[in-house]
């Protein structure tokens, strides 16, 4: 179960909660499959809405400096746009940084 508050184990342990582990793994996979794929959007979306407020942009603000429409950006930040790499390489220059990746 890895590292969790006590009260949380033992309320497992009485039948109280089911821990996620094993509601996800009872789900078909394709799923499993949404739900993690929707879990990456959400990621990319949180670290360019972090990168956005670092920059003290508005969503406006950064959407222009990307030539696209704030409601674009809006469902980036929301996890509900696909990012692709242009976009990423576009968010990057229009904040003055230089993005990078790599596989780990």
């Amino acid at each position: 179960m890895g590292r969790m508050p006590i009260k949380i184990k033992k309320a497992i342990e009485r039948g109280d909660l089911i821990p996620y582990e094993k509601i996800f793994a009872s789900y078909p996979k394709e799923r499993q499959q949404r739900i993690l794929e929707g879990a990456r959007y959400l990621k990319a979306a949180m670290e360019v809405r972090r990168l956005r407020r670092k920059s003290k942009l508005s969503q406006a603000q950064l959407a222009r400096k990307m030539h696209v429409k704030r409601e674009f950006l809006s469902r980036i930040e929301s996890g509900k746009q696909n990012i692709t790499l242009e976009t990423l390489y576009r968010i990057a220059e229009a904040v003055g940084k230089e993005f990078k990746f790599s596989f780990k």
